[in-house]
Formats: C-alpha cells, sequence, structure tokens
C-alpha cells in the first residue's frame, strides 16, 4: 500500500480528470477555483503565476507565506500559489520548511518566466541609487547586476511589496527589483530592464489545496511528491533510492532536512514521475516503507506544460546537447490583473 496522502484522504477514486495536453493546471475538484492566495502585493510574480493559470479566479494577496496558507486552511481562498524552486536562486526556503507541517496538498504546478527590473520613483537615477530593495531570492537572481554598480542589497518579504513601500517612501537612494507589472501599479519608473543574471530565469511554483486532486491513473505526465524519514542504519537512503531504479521510476527531486537540532539528515522531500498507484511506482514504495519510519505523500498532480518542456531541456543539456531555453511570457503585464 502506498504511503498515506494528507488528511488520510482516498487517492484511489480520482477527483478530477486531467486533460495532459492542456496548458492549465486543475484546481480543486472538477471546477476551477474561485479565489487564490498569494504571497505579496498585487504585482508580486506569484500574483502573475495564479492569474496565468487561474485567470477567472480572483488573486487574494497575503502579507505572508502563512497568512496565504490559513487562507486556504480557513476556506477563504479555494488554492494558494506559492513559489518552491528557481532555475537561478534555488529552492525558496520559506516553502521548503513548510511543506512538512503545513497540511495543505500539492494539486498542481505552475512554471513562470521571471524577468526582474530595477524600478525606482520617478526623477531617481540609477546614479544616485545606492541600496536595492526586494526579495531575497529576487536579489540572489541578479548579484552580477548589484556587483557591477556597487549597490547594496536589501531584503524584503517580497518584490512587489518592496516596490510598493518604495513608492509610499519616495527614498532617493533606493530602488527596488520588480516586474514590469508592480512598477505600473506603483507609479515607478524602470531605471534598467532584466537585469537577472539568466535570461532564460524561471520559477517553480506548487499550487496547494485543502483536499487531494488525485488524476486518473491512466493519466500522462504525472508527478508524485513524498516526504519520508529513513531508518538510522547505514546504506537506507540508498536502498530507498535503488528501490525507484530498479522500477525504472525516474526520481526529479530529491532534498534533504535537518530535524530535532541534529546535523544528521534524516528527512527528505522526493519528486518522481508517475502515478502513485500505478504498479511500478506501488513497487518502489514498497520498497521504501521497509527502509523508513514515516511517509507523507504531499500531492499526486499533473506536470505544467512548461515544466515539461524546461525538464526535457534540462535532460538535453545534461547529454551535452547544446539547447537554448527561450522564456517565454505567461502573461502580458499590460493585462489587467484581478487585485485583491
Amino acid at each position: 500500500m502506498m504511503p498515506q496522502p494528507r488528511h488520510n484522504a482516498d487517492t484511489g477514486t480520482p477527483r478530477a480528470s486531467v486533460d495532459a495536453s492542456s496548458n492549465k493546471t486543475p484546481g480543486v475538484g472538477r471546477s476551477e477555483p474561485r479565489v487564490v492566495a498569494y504571497h505579496g502585493s498585487p504585482g508580486a510574480f506569484a500574483h502573475i503565476a495564479g492569474h496565468a493559470v487561474f485567470p477567472k479566479a480572483h488573486c487574494l494577496a497575503c502579507q505572508s507565506v502563512i497568512a496565504a496558507i490559513d487562507a486556504v486552511r480557513q476556506d477563504r481562498a479555494d488554492v494558494a500559489v506559492l513559489p518552491c524552486e528557481n532555475i537561478v536562486a534555488g529552492r525558496v526556503p520559506d516553502i521548503h520548511l513548510m511543506l512538512p507541517e503545513i497540511r495543505l496538498n500539492i494539486v498542481g504546478e505552475v512554471f513562470q518566466a521571471i524577468e526582474l527590473h530595477l524600478v525606482a520613483p520617478p526623477g531617481n537615477r540609477l546614479s544616485d541609487i545606492e541600496r536595492v530593495h526586494s526579495h531575497p531570492v529576487a536579489l540572489r537572481q541578479v548579484r552580477r547586476f548589484l556587483a557591477q554598480f556597487a549597490l547594496t542589497p536589501v531584503e524584503e518579504t517580497n518584490t512587489a511589496t518592496a516596490a510598493a513601500a518604495l513608492a509610499q517612501n519616495g527614498d532617493r537612494k533606493a530602488a527596488a527589483v520588480a516586474s514590469i507589472l508592480a512598477a505600473k501599479t506603483y507609479g515607478l519608473k524602470v531605471l534598467r530592464n532584466n537585469i537577472e543574471d539568466v535570461p532564460s530565469n524561471m520559477t517553480r511554483f506548487y499550487i496547494l489545496g485543502a483536499a487531494p486532486d488525485v488524476p486518473p491513473l491512466d493519466a500522462d505526465d504525472i508527478l508524485t511528491s513524498l516526504i519520508f524519514e529513513v531508518r538510522n542504519v547505514p546504506g537506507a537512503l540508498f536502498r530507498v533510492i535503488r528501490g525507484f531504479a530498479d522500477q525504472d521510476v525516474n526520481l526529479t527531486k530529491l532534498e534533504s532536512y535537518l530535524i530535532d537540532g541534529q546535523f544528521v539528515a534524516t528527512r527528505f522531500l522526493c519528486e518522481f514521475e508517475g502515478h502513485a498507484e500505478s504498479p511500478p511506482v506501488r513497487a518502489a514504495l514498497k520498497e521504501l516503507k521497509e527502509h523508513t519510519t514515516t511517509r507523507t505523500i504531499l500531492g499526486v498532480f499533473p506536470r505544467h506544460r512548461v515544466g515539461r518542456r524546461t525538464r526535457a531541456d534540462d535532460a538535453t543539456r545534461a547529454g551535452n546537447s547544446r539547447t537554448n531555453i527561450t522564456p517565454r511570457k505567461i502573461v502580458d503585464p499590460d493585462d489587467a490583473l484581478p487585485f485583491d
């Protein structure tokens, strides 16, 4: 038997059909969500990503990641769209650390092209700027630009929130790193376009719901996300990984956690290709059970179309092929978005 999903929901009865060729990621159940929560102010990249995948939903701005999570828990939002990893900066620490405890289900993913711009109040000049405000993950994506102009990074809770604060205080020696939409929303001007270190910059977002939204067993392009703790014996993690390899199940993510205040990694987050109820995955999970103390499935969900392409490009590059990714704008910044 596979590990139990969140809230002991029955994954044997699929909640929604999945069109594997569709651009959209399903929401909760068979209907699109009415309210999508995200962390940040209007114009945040999570706002843009949420509107891209659920264009008819109302986007609810939340002051923190936990506030967005609570909006789903308290039934004020149907899903939350939260960033989990970036091509340049790596994993997003907030959501990574919260995943084991938040008791929400991963019901989808969305990939959003990230174009970062240096923005400031009208009248500010690049030559006068000393400090640049933004989310720490965004600041890590523009390190070369900051070093080139000897600018001091200042961490804020969100890119759009940094832009909004700058518009309010009018600091003549400060700028923010944010989206074009954030600049337009708060009346800021762009001092320098596309300052990201890598032109193909992209962030992956989890779509989180209160209940599982499991695709049919025969659906294509499915990912399963799982957290487990290995037994404290030599070779336990190796045997877990070998179980997936023996069944030809491809692991796409394996990350460790330090728990109980010890520098010993016994808890792991993994993602792999395949439905949790498919015969190869069930066999791999049976082997995993032999070498672990706890197992929790975080979600079984379809891969986003952009994610399928991005992962395919990663595989091609790993095979020493010269493949260039051309980032695709998922949302035109001029399009009106539903603000909270």
